[in-house]
């Protein structure tokens, strides 16, 4: 007689999906970039914006981005820098990273920005000032997208890390939501 057993058996491999892992570590990259950037941002919202509200919003706009956009973003790298010289991969996804959050800074950003104090009566935001915000989002980018693929492999492993992580993410995001509701309920 054959005996038969209910329990699955388990091969040893815990790893998350290689792309999650490194959309995890470009969002958490952005937030704190983004965190690091907010003085610069709410000095040209003309100091209409506090601190923690803009940091808080500029984060959302950042996980968006690493779970939409971003994901789009790693596996186009991949599949580029596939035939590439392993040191030269994470150099390739970082040229991603700049030229996508760039752009995303540069109409994104400034639209947010702009729908918050142009209903106060302030000029909207226009050339250097544009420019500036291109410049602090693509620079972001550049590092959130390097670190992810030089990282991304280590991190994949840690399967638990990785979700502590993403829900970081996206408890930062949801905090981001609430200020985004508040405020619009404040303009409009």
């Amino acid at each position: 007689m054959v005996k038969q057993t209910n329990t699955p058996t388990r091969d040893g491999n815990r790893r998350v999906p290689l792309i999650f892992a490194q959309a995890v570590i470009v969002a958490l990259a952005l937030c704190l970039g983004e965190i690091l950037c907010a003085p610069l941002y709410t000095g040209m919202s003309y100091h209409s914006l506090a601190l923690v509200p803009w940091s808080a919003i500029a984060g959302l706009l950042s996980v968006v981005f690493a779970y939409t956009v971003g994901f789009a973003a790693l596996w186009a790298a991949g599949k580029v820098s596939k035939k590439a010289p392993q040191a030269w991969r994470p150099v390739i996804a970082a040229l991603f990273g700049l030229v996508l959050f760039g752009v995303w800074g540069y109409f994104v950003f400034a639209a947010v920005l702009n729908s918050i104090i142009v209903p106060f009566g302030h000029a909207a935001l226009a050339g250097a000032q544009l420019g500036s915000i291109a410049f602090n989002c693509a620079a972001v980018g550049l590092a959130s997208f390097f670190c992810a693929s030089a990282f991304g492999e280590r991190l994949a492993t840690l399967r638990t890390w990785v979700w502590g992580l993403f829900a970081c993410t996206i408890l930062f995001a949801a905090f981001g939501v609430f200020f985004v509701v508040h405020m619009a309920a404040l303009l409009y």
